[in-house]
């Protein structure tokens, strides 16, 4: 349904798609940073997809959309579950002619479109950008010095991501003629989608670039957190190709988390810029991660189904 009845007399030329699932306490702030972007009003429009949130969200949301003029809102529903089914049903009703994607717990910085947009107009064509995500300690919640120590270190890395041909949807943008054209998203997947498009994106000859200007804040998770999303990119994977592969692509994978372990474990060590006994608690962090996601593959092997949330 679109909550802002004084519709602009053209197009915008972005459109920002913001997927929300049981964020009742955040989505105000993320709406917040959203309507004093510094780029022009007219030029971009905000749709929010409520992915039938059980907590009050989508009431919230009614109210709160009908009370903003500038930019244009729009609040509609997505019944399928999964983020990614959430960010096509955005897709299908977006009216711009680039699509800017963020989640409903990140706060964007004032120049996010504006820089976005003119890295884009730098490389044209199949571009992805992929702008950077640093972190904040949200007030609502406890999180542990090594879960923050895990975020700062090894979540995110943009600028990593896009010399890899990936990109993650806290700060995603590209043309909405690069979406159509590879169909948008996996909406089977529950973890992964974005990373798996842009790397479709890449092997048919497009690319991703990093900019570093286009800042998205996004709140650290807690230990607990970081063990759920871990449940859900192991899920993410299977879906996408573990499900259906063979025994040997289940024992590389197997073997990919023992050395991401002990990657992680050896830039732990060196780093200069944690202290020791910090350090022995992000590796006891790496340890249960690790665990989390064997025992969630074993798990996913028996039968089990991959995690939502």
């Amino acid at each position: 349904m679109n909550l802002n009845s004084d519709m602009p007399s053209r197009f915008p030329s972005i459109s920002i798609i913001v997927p929300v699932y049981n964020d009742l306490n955040r989505v105000g702030q993320c709406i917040d940073k959203l309507i004093t972007l510094s780029h022009p009003t007219s030029d971009y429009e905000v749709i929010i997809v409520d992915n039938c949130s059980s907590d009050g969200t989508y009431d919230y949301l009614s109210s709160r959309l009908k009370k903003v003029t500038l930019p244009t809102m729009q609040l509609i529903k997505c019944a399928k579950p999964g983020s990614y089914a959430a960010r096509n049903a955005g897709l299908k009703v977006a009216r711009g002619d680039f699509i800017a994607f963020t989640d409903s717990d990140c706060l964007v910085s004032t120049n996010w479109l504006s820089s976005l947009s003119a890295k884009w107009a730098e490389h044209r064509g199949d571009t992805i950008i992929a702008g950077k995500v640093a972190f904040f300690s949200a007030n609502d919640k406890l999180t542990e010095q090594s879960a923050l120590d895990f975020e700062n270190n090894f979540s995110m890395k943009q600028d990593e991501n896009a010399v890899k041909g990936k990109c993650i949807t806290a700060n995603f943008f590209c043309s909405k003629a690069l979406l159509d054209k590879f169909t948008g998203f996996n909406e089977k997947l529950k973890s992964g989608g974005d990373v798996e498009f842009s790397q479709r994106v890449v092997r048919a000859g497009g690319g991703v670039v990093y900019c570093e200007d286009a800042e998205v804040l996004h709140p650290s998770r807690n230990k607990k957190e970081l063990l759920i999303k871990r449940k859900r990119v192991v899920g993410g994977t299977w879906d996408a190709e573990l499900s259906t592969g063979g025994t040997k692509r289940k024992l590389r994978f197997c073997v990919g988390l023992v050395k991401m372990l002990l990657g992680r474990t050896k830039k732990t060590l060196y780093c200069s810029d944690i202290s020791f006994s910090h350090k022995f608690k992000l590796i006891w962090l790496l340890l249960l991660i690790f665990y989390t996601s064997v025992s969630e593959f074993i798990k996913l092997q028996l039968g089990k189904e991959t995690n939502r949330e």
